[in-house]
């Protein structure tokens, strides 16, 4: 090799070292020419590679990491699935790695041209858990925490929000749909209620941002979810974190181009809520017959016109939901980006409800250099809502409905509305007034990450949050209220704004080689403010104007405003620790300073503890050859809760007008609305948590078992105080409440093949609630019913004592009819067909103490079975879920019952039908008694279909010649398509009435239906 360029190194000597004195340094001559010669031989070792990535199933990965092993060479695989690379060595090997999948070596051949096919990795324990400030590896975990990932979220059809998005797929999170209405209210508790007053919700973080509208975001912007049970987890939150904490990430673009992809889909609506009802005849009969029976006359005379009038039928209909999403993405190595757009429309199965959503977002990140990163996310929805009320009393229209008198027309021949007696005609009750709310909301928050050392990092976060409601109502002529005051218009507006400042340092270091810390040090700044206005007035010249011109009433009603503030400053710290990767342990410690408490208490310490160990690579644990993975967790914290309103603490005033003089003229003034309490401090609850997290036939099969036990004390209560303070209450804090239960997590991957697989994920979850203590002069706390008629008030239908659940249904045993000829001596005034009761006590007469409690009205048990198949391009999902062990109030029943439901036909009738349990005319004429007894307590176990889905993804290869379509998929999904239970109400999981301890109550609720979707996604790059 030397010989054949001897002639072309001395032609180099001439022209390359013509200088002077060179000449004598014939070595140094020699060296310079031969690198000279090597760059050529350099630029030629290098190689260019090309080649696809596949999974196991021949399926293209997208965005998979391809780099040269021992070079700092990187790229990704482009929408086909496919890269090029240029080799910086010769021999250069390929390391091929993406999220889910087995990393993987390539030797590159003669030809340049690879064919990868990775393996799925059923170890999860290498996943990424994003946790409160920061992330860890899920091996890593010292904490309870619940993960639920995009494609295990329940989407599609009418799913509005993230309660109905994650139901049923974290062990220990209950979510009970209050009501089945467009846009309906979703309530989420983790691991049992603590409070009885405030609120039980668990705090929302989305992409870092503390948001108190995070379960309203679009459940197709979610990348994962994170829910965090116990102390250790949510301790970081601190007075916030006591209900439990979810975070949410966002999308933020999917690897390689730019990406856009469209969901379009209609879903339609059928009323499985379809009680007995009496015909207009029965009805007729019925009335005339009881009327008789009392001695007086029939109230329908034979020359009566008896229609036949379906009521439920003309208020109810076949409904429809629309739901359009796009988004665009992109994410290279240093920018990722994600916009997204979504519809959302639903017509509700009760006529003249709907909601219309519109929702945007924008996620972006930014990698300036090594050091630097930054990135933000938008989010913006408005929201229209056509609503009825469902609060559970006769104002309800559904109640009017479902009570209005089959044996009348809806309609007059001219088509207006029928009246009858001067009362308002149920379906003009249902349609004819407005009630609207429009719903603007809007959050932000910008981002910066900055390495200020190797190890050392920095993080700045700013954000805020506005969202503004404004409801309005009318009522129009067409009702009798409204043509008696000339039409009613009222309007109210409440605006709430938040901004949100946070900085923490991360620290991560060794002590020698076995010991590894993380350090986070962090303060956050938090500012509320609310506002609310209203006004309403009546005496309108015209209907059109609703309530948009309340200045045309002539009569004005009322007018409100108010505005409140609140601060929160926080200082945290966290300690990772780690030993040999074995044991791991997690110190938290949280100081919350908030205005909503007096400065004897304004400051709230929450410190947290866990230890973990892996016993995986133990001898012991190896020789059984048994388990794959194993881990054993241990915590206990404490955690708060300040979901109170402002100023709480303070003497707060309002105003009060009235006449000092006989014919004087009214004086305006103000006066107390509450007493001072400058000790009034958060609730806080200790918790302790054990678990086990294991897998087992090379993580084929995942375990996580949690037992926990939690205390809530300084519950804050109202306690009965002397009127010489001029209030007959005071809030303090007093009372403690206790939760313990145990979580079962199950996760296999059953079948894994080339053409066909089949996973399986199932939870349970066990919770006990009881309260242990009530706070000084509080001996027990009942909730009232609304009231069921007209003519009858609300009474007592939970109790709460020490020793017993919040919400426990407490009333009569109920036991049949008097019969014709019995003498029960406990009611000695009753007449046969009257309601009989037990008597508890046994006293010999029936008074309020025979009451007793007839049911818990929170779920002991809850859980969620899925199964999720492929094969080669089809995908199906079923998914059961379910709750047990708890009991609703069926006032629904109690008042068809005792009006125009069928069970009426059973009524008890002297001599003719006797072997019934249906009173002769219902129970609210009885002197003994109340119609809260244990007939209307139903056992509201459930298993239901949550969903089923099939879809159908069309090969790629059939789009690699088009330019614009890169993937196509139709699907079709059936929600809520059966439910297994012996509830025979509106629905098992409906519960109208808001309060903590009046949980459990079916009355007027919005009737459940079932959806079926069908729908199309396209990939466009």
């Amino acid at each position: 090799m030397i010989k054949t360029y001897t002639p072309f190194v001395s032609d180099l000597k001439k022209v390359l070292f013509p200088i002077k004195g060179l000449s004598n340094r014939p070595f140094l001559k020699k060296i310079c020419c031969y690198l000279i010669l090597l760059l050529p031989l350099a630029a030629h070792a290098q190689k260019a590679v090309t080649g696809t990535v596949k999974d196991s199933k021949g399926l293209e990965v997208i965005g998979a990491t391809i780099s040269e092993k021992g070079a700092a060479n990187t790229t990704t695989t482009d929408v086909t699935g496919r890269f090029k690379i240029t080799l910086k060595k010769q021999d250069g090997i390929l390391v091929v790695s993406f999220i889910g999948y087995k990393t993987k070596e390539v030797t590159v051949g003669e030809s340049g041209n690879v064919a990868v096919v990775l393996q799925d990795d059923l170890n999860t324990l290498n996943e990424v858990v994003v946790v409160g400030y920061g992330a860890v590896k899920k091996s890593d975990l010292t904490g309870s925490v619940s993960t639920i990932k995009s494609d295990d979220l329940n989407l599609g059809g009418t799913t509005a929000n993230l309660g109905q998005a994650i139901q049923g797929k974290a062990a220990g999170v209950q979510v009970q749909q209050s009501n089945f209405a467009p846009g309906g209210a979703i309530n989420i508790t983790i691991r049992g209620g603590n409070s009885i007053n405030t609120s039980n919700a668990p705090l929302y973080v989305v992409d870092g941002f503390i948001s108190d509208n995070g379960n309203l975001i679009n459940p197709n912007d979610i990348e994962n979810i994170e829910i965090l049970k116990d102390a250790s987890a949510t301790a970081i939150y601190g007075s916030r974190g006591g209900n439990g904490v979810v975070l949410i990430t966002t999308k933020k673009g999917k690897a390689g181009k730019v990406s856009i992809d469209a969901d379009v889909s209609n879903g339609y609506q059928f009323l499985t809520y379809k009680p007995a009802l009496l015909t207009g005849q029965q009805y007729t009969d019925i009335q005339n017959a009881t009327a008789i029976e009392d001695g007086n006359p029939a109230p329908f005379p034979a020359s009566f016109n008896v229609a036949n009038t379906n009521w439920l039928k003309l208020a109810t209909q076949n409904a429809t939901v629309e739901n359009r999403s796009v988004s665009v993405s992109s994410n290279d190595k240093t920018s990722k980006i994600y916009v997204s757009g979504n519809y959302m429309k639903q017509i509700g199965v009760l006529r003249h409800t709907d909601m219309e959503r519109y929702t945007a977002r924008i996620g972006a990140e930014k990698t300036l250099n090594e050091n630097i990163k930054i990135g933000a996310n938008f989010y913006g929805a408005a929201t229209n809502t056509d609503q009825q009320s469902y609060s559970g009393d006769i104002t309800a229209p559904l109640f009017s409905i479902l009570t209005a008198q089959p044996n009348i027309p809806a309609y007059n021949a001219d088509g207006s509305y029928y009246i009858y007696n001067g009362k308002n005609n149920a379906l003009a009750g249902l349609l004819e007034p407005t009630n609207t709310s429009e719903n603007k909301l809007f959050n932000g928050n910008v981002y910066l990450d900055y390495s200020i050392l190797k190890n050392l990092t920095y993080h700045f976060s700013a954000g805020s949050e506005y969202s503004q409601t404004t409801s309005g109502q009318y009522t129009p002529r067409t009702l009798v209220a409204g043509a008696a005051n000339g039409g009613i218009g009222a309007e109210q507006m409440s605006t709430a704004f938040r901004w949100l400042v946070e900085n923490y340092l991360t620290y991560k270091f060794k002590v020698g080689v076995k010991n590894d810390f993380t350090v986070l040090l962090g303060n956050s700044n938090q500012k509320d403010v609310s506002e609310n206005l209203g006004a309403s007035s009546q005496g309108f010249p015209t209907d059109e104007f609703l309530f948009y011109n309340l200045s045309a009433g002539s009569v004005p009603i009322s007018y409100t405003s108010g505005k409140s503030q609140s601060n929160l400053t926080d200082y945290f710290g966290r300690v990772n620790y780690s030993f040999q990767d074995k044991l791991l342990a997690t110190f938290t410690l949280r100081d919350d300073a908030s205005s909503k408490f007096g400065s004897n208490f304004r400051h709230g310490i929450f410190p947290s503890g866990a230890l973990a160990y892996k016993l995986t690579d133990e001898d012991f644990i190896k020789n059984l050859n048994t388990f794959s993975s194993l881990k054993v967790r241990l915590s206990y914290g404490v955690t708060g809760n300040d979901r109170i309103p402002n100023y709480q603490y303070l003497s707060t005033f309002t105003n009060y007008s009235t006449v000092l003089s006989p014919g004087g003229a009214l004086q305006v003034g103000i006066e107390p609305s509450s007493l001072p309490n400058p000790n009034l401090k958060w609730e806080s609850t200790a918790q302790f948590d054990a678990g086990l997290d294991m897998g087992l036939v090379n993580d084929r099969l995942n375990i996580t078992l949690d037992f926990y036990r939690k205390k809530t004390s300084d519950l804050l209560l109202n306690i009965p105080i002397g009127q010489q303070n001029g209030f007959s209450t005071e809030l303090v804090n007093g009372g403690s409440v206790q939760n313990q239960g145990v979580e079962l997590g199950i996760n296999s991957t059953n079948i894994k093949s080339k053409d066909f697989s089949w996973s399986t994920s199932f939870n349970v979850a066990y919770n006990k609630q009881k309260d242990l203590t009530l706070a000084p002069g509080v001996s027990n706390i009942i909730t009232n019913t609304a009231n069921p008629s007209g003519t009858v008030s609300g009474q007592g239908f939970t109790k709460l004592v020490p020793g017993q659940e919040l919400g426990e249904l407490y009333g009569y045993v109920y036991e049949g009819v008097i019969k014709t000829g019995e003498t029960y001596a406990p009611q000695p005034n009753s007449k046969p067909g009257d309601p009989k009761y037990k008597d508890v006590n046994g006293d010999g007469k029936i008074t309020p103490d025979d009451r007793t409690y007839l049911g818990n009205t929170s779920p002991h048990f809850t859980g969620g079975f899925g199964n999720d198949f492929h094969y080669k391009g089809f995908d199906m999902n079923v998914f059961f879920q379910g709750a047990f062990g708890y009991y609703l109030y069926n006032m629904n029943q109690l008042v068809l019952e005792s009006t125009t439901g069928a069970a009426a036909l059973n009524r008890f009738v002297a001599g003719v039908n006797e072997n019934t349990s249906v009173p002769r005319e219902g129970y609210f004429l009885s002197s003994y008694g109340s119609y809260v007894n244990s007939r209307f307590v139903e056992n509201a176990s459930y298993v239901r279909l949550k969903s089923l889905s099939l879809s159908y993804t069309f090969p790629g290869q059939m789009f690699q010649n088009l330019r614009i379509l890169q993937g196509l998929k139709i699907y079709a999904e059936g929600q809520n398509l059966l439910t297994i239970t012996g509830y025979k109400g509106t629905d098992p999981e409906v519960n109208v009435h808001t309060s903590n301890l009046g949980g459990g109550l079916d009355f007027g609720a919005f009737p459940a239906f079932r959806t079926f979707i069908v729908g199309i996604k396209a990939s466009i790059h």
